[in-house]
């Protein structure tokens, strides 16, 4: 049985004379989905990965299979396609797809690496072979009328599907509109295939490169020892106390290298007369020590004045920034040990002279003093580096900082004329791009934003979150030593860049375009491509272009002779960046909020990208989407582009792609399953006039569609989320919905997709009460009690991401901004919506029976009432009372109000129960509830429901409750 999941329909071929595609019929999905996440081991993942930062890569196999399933034929079997794709053991021809999922199912019992117990390497570190790519060309000149399918991305962001495409042969196009992964594309795309190895000529430049910048910043990185080097500093600000004009460090923790709980090595401070002195300590479990590490003076972005207890608040410390009224602070050095290993110490005077030197010699030498001069232009979306005082990009550096950067990119500049004179044109333009990248990684864990982790004693990249978050701790490298600084990195790229030339040395390279991608077919030509494969922005997830731009000026400095097409602008194009960005329509007046502007410039720059590559591809050509999104906002932009583009649906398939990210740590966001979303362009063009459908004949149909979608997908094995399996029921629904548009109501308005994907959600919503309640009469609840429960069961945590909460209601009948207020059923949380407990909501019942003043804006739901509007209040009024007056009271109370008989409270008791975690406090008062009289008064059915899961604390409750029989 195939494990696939798709929505095509082959006889789409009669009617528009194409060949139907392997991405149109069965996919081996479960198997792709278990090597997405092999892969995604932060150790063992590929070349290009490693090479420099970027944003939002997808896995190799959801690329490989994205570009066959594209191009080969339907009918293709998933034997052959995994063969191709490089999974399975040699020698293995059929059932490969079951063979991995065999060993996935066992690989809690492997001795030894992944690789061995799955019998083949990972899939990425392997290319087909030349018979391989022999049979594929041959198959794909008859499915193709006798040429090579050309696969053109036009947004590629990272490269791993244009890279993938030239390992099998196929003619590439790729272009991106962002300079900085565009000089990425060129060293993975360009210079990989055609100049090769260059390992021995990168190390010979680059050494000659260290030689010269590391004499010049020998000076600013003492040490106390012969022979230790410095290899990084712990540095925060030292503001004054306004109230005793004391010394305040901007420290939290003072851990350095925290090992285990209570154990590792932290700075200590010494307060005394308004200063402050610093101390390396060296601290063992169970420490006697009055010190804790964990107590530092900011505390929630506050800072309390350790000399005299003043506390000065967030805004003010950000002003005294902002104003440049602060000193730095080196307090703890990491060093190269010559016996080995490495030691720490604390920071001191001359550390403080070697910063003050860095200092001097900015303000004396006018190169440096212009060295990175672009305005910071960045939204507060992803924290304004501005409201810090970083005005310029230059100011993101530390002066020691800056100046180790400056010297790197002059000793580049002095030994780039050598290297012109040594080699060819392209060999030397390669070179300088290569170790380009090395300082422009350097970039990325050298700088104030560059966070200094605790657990392991060395640097956090920038964008450990996709923003500019201030770090009141940050790490300054030594560029000039051995380990992080430039030998390692650019140690690094050489390495990325070997493996990736030997993966395609010998294969055409892809001919490259950077700009925008709503042109593109202006370069390419029309009706000129055969399969394009994309990968696009992500609607408001990540600011491409504004982050970027810490990389591209110091790209810039070094390149602007070498690609003067890539850097002639003073900073990265944003204007033309497809991504909904609210920031860009501040201070626009009309009827539309930013939200929707923002949301109609995606729509539109995303409808224009897609119309182009209807131009570019060929009549019967294939458009593969890879998206990664879970709000419908971005669906419904997407969806409306695609449509109105000329696109016909054909498939959907959703692969498991993320490593699954526990509940509130993940970027809300993304989703954890990748779905492709195949669309042709027809080979006729038909300019009749298109009748209108009403949205209620359609309205039905999506619903089915989506139901049967999930109940498919919750049958087929594939490890999907419940919100995943929400997400990838989209694609099914959007199918129907494209089919009958344009889609009218009643009145003859246009029904947008994102109707259709909320009535999708909502009939997911039932399949999975359906699947996972035993519950029953759940769905004669009120809605807002139906929301309630429902977000428990899709979520899996009392967090969730305010777009699907709100969408979610709406499908259930309840606007859950509208009830916010009067409810208190829901607050904010960072953005999200947080569910709320009884002890938010209800009011406490002793005061309210001794008349006592209690707010009820604040806790809204009255214990005291005879009836309540929604069951949820009824449950967490009872718990209430349960835990403030004891069981006998709760007896009593549910007696008074008749609940025995009521079969919405009760179903609202057991669908809790069921939805919420078995350590949650309402959960383990429920079950107190449901164990003794209390339980045989209400007469639930609660045979499927575990009570015995609290521990050795369970008798104290249930003796209680059985004092009054």
């Amino acid at each position: 049985m195939s494990d696939s999941h798709t929505t095509s329909e082959t006889e789409s071929e009669s009617d528009n004379e194409y060949t139907s595609l392997a991405i149109e019929g069965e996919l081996p999905l479960k198997a792709v989905g278990i090597e997405n996440l092999k892969e995604a081991n932060p150790k063992h993942m590929p070349p290009h990965r490693y090479i420099h930062p970027w944003f939002a890569r997808r896995p190799t196999p959801a690329a490989r299979l994205a570009i066959l399933g594209s191009v080969m034929e339907e009918g293709t079997s998933a034997d052959e396609l995994l063969s191709l794709m490089q999974i399975g053991p040699d020698g293995l021809e059929e059932n490969i797809s079951e063979y991995v999922q065999e060993r996935k199912t066992t690989e809690g019992q492997r001795d030894g690496t992944l690789g061995e117990w799955y019998g083949y390497p990972r899939p990425f570190t392997q290319s087909p072979t030349e018979d391989e790519l022999a049979d594929l060309h041959t198959s794909l000149r008859e499915t193709w009328d006798g040429e090579l399918p050309t696969v053109l991305d036009a947004t590629a962001g990272g490269g791993v599907i244009p890279f993938e495409s030239i390992r099998y042969g196929l003619p590439t196009i790729a272009n991106e509109l962002n300079p900085v992964p565009s000089m990425i594309l060129k060293v993975m795309l360009e210079y990989a295939p055609e100049v090769g190895s260059l390992e021995d000529e990168l190390y010979q430049w680059r050494d000659q490169i260290q030689k010269k910048a590391s004499e010049e910043l020998d000076d600013l990185y003492p040490t106390k020892r012969e022979g230790r080097e410095v290899l990084a500093s712990a540095c925060t600000y030292h503001i004054q106390c306004e109230s005793c004009a004391g010394t305040v460090p901007l420290v939290p923790k003072w851990w350095l290298h925290k090992r285990s709980a209570g154990e590792g090595v932290a700075i200590k401070p010494d307060y005394e007369n308004g200063d402050v002195s610093y101390e390396c300590v060296e601290l063992a479990k169970n420490s006697d020590s009055s010190f804790d590490p964990s107590d530092g003076p900011v505390s929630r972005s506050d800072v309390e004045c350790p000399h005299c207890g003043v506390v000065t608040e967030y805004e003010e410390v950000r002003d005294l920034l902002k104003n440049d009224e602060f000193e730095y602070q080196i307090y703890g050095v990491k060093y190269d040990d010559p016996r080995g290993g490495s030691g720490y110490r604390a920071g001191e005077e001359m550390d403080q002279q070697a910063l003050k030197r860095a200092e001097e010699r900015i303000e004396s030498d006018f190169d440096l003093l212009t060295f990175l001069p672009e305005k910071v232009e960045v939204s507060s979306r992803i924290t304004d580096p501005a409201t810090y005082g970083m005005e310029e990009w230059r100011d993101l550096y530390s002066p020691r900082q800056l100046v180790s950067h400056y010297e790197y990119c002059q000793a580049f500049h002095e030994t780039a004329d050598e290297i012109r004179a040594e080699h060819d044109d392209l060999t030397a333009e390669a070179i300088l791009t290569i170790l380009t990248v090395a300082a422009s990684k350097m970039v990325d864990y050298n700088s104030r934003l560059s966070s200094w982790h605790t657990g392991k004693g060395y640097p956090n990249p920038i964008f450990v979150g996709s923003n500019f978050s201030f770090c009141r701790i940050f790490c300054d490298n030594n560029l000039a030593a051995d380990t992080m600084g430039y030998n390692d990195m650019s140690r690094k790229v050489i390495d990325s860049y070997e493996e990736l030339a030997a993966m395609i040395t010998g294969q055409d390279a892809a001919d490259l375009y950077c700009g925008d991608a709503a042109d593109l077919s202006s370069k390419v030509g029309e009706n000129e491509v055969q399969a394009a494969v994309v990968d696009p922005p992500y609607y408001d997830s990540i600011m491409y272009a504004q982050l970027s731009d810490v990389f591209y000026t110091m790209q810039k400095a070094y390149l602007s002779d070498v690609h003067p097409e890539l850097y002639a602008s003073e900073l990265t194009n944003k204007s033309d960046e497809a991504v909904a960005n609210p920031s860009r329509f501040e201070g626009l007046e009309g009827e539309k909020s930013k939200k929707e502007l923002a949301k109609d410039d995606y729509e539109e720059k995303m409808a224009d990208i897609f119309s182009d590559l209807y131009k570019s591809l060929e009549p019967g050509g294939v458009l593969t989407i890879m998206f990664t999104h879970k709000e419908t906002d971005a669906w419904d932009t997407l969806s409306t582009s695609l449509i109105e583009s000329g696109f016909t649906i054909t498939a959907t398939h959703p692969i498991t792609s993320e490593m699954p990210v526990r509940a509130g740590k993940r970027e809300t966001q993304s989703a954890d399953s990748t779905i492709l979303l195949t669309g042709r362009k027809p080979t006729q063009e038909d300019n009749s006039a298109v009748e209108a459908t009403l949205w209620e004949d359609v309205k039905s149909q999506t619903r089915e569609a989506a139901k049967g979608a999930a109940r498919d997908l919750l049958d087929s094995g594939l490890s999907l989320t419940k919100t995943d399996t929400i997400i990838a029921a989209f694609g099914p629904t959007l199918r129907v919905f494209a089919d009958n548009y344009p889609v009218v109501d009643k009145k003859g308005d246009e029904v947008p997709p994102r109707d259709a994907l909320t009535a999708a959600r909502d009939a997911v919503a039932e399949v999975l009460s359906e699947r996972y309640l035993e519950t029953k009469g759940f769905d004669d609840l009120d809605g807002l009690t139906r929301w309630y429960v429902l977000s428990w069961l899709i979520y899996d945590s009392d967090t969730m991401p305010y777009d699907e909460a709100r969408q979610l209601g709406i499908g259930v009948g309840v606007n859950i901004d509208d009830v916010k207020r009067d409810t208190k059923i829901w607050g904010k949380s960072s953005g999200d919506v947080q569910l709320k407990t009884h002890s938010h909501r209800v009011q406490d019942i002793v005061r309210v029976e001794n008349g006592e003043d209690v707010s009820s804006r604040k806790y809204p739901v009255d214990p005291t009432s005879e009836r309540f509007s929604y069951g949820i209040d009824a449950v967490h009024s009872a718990i209430h009372v349960y835990e403030t007056k004891g069981p006998e009271a709760a007896w009593e109370w549910l007696s008074d109000r008749g609940l025995k008989n009521d079969e919405r409270f009760r179903t609202t008791v057991t669908a809790l129960l069921e939805v919420l975690p078995p350590e949650h406090d309402t959960a383990e008062t429920l079950r107190d509830m449901l164990s003794g009289r209390t339980g045989e008064y209400l007469n639930i059915d609660i045979s499927n429901i575990n009570l015995n899961v609290r521990g050795e604390d369970d008798g104290d409750n249930q003796a209680a409750l059985n004092e009054f029989e």
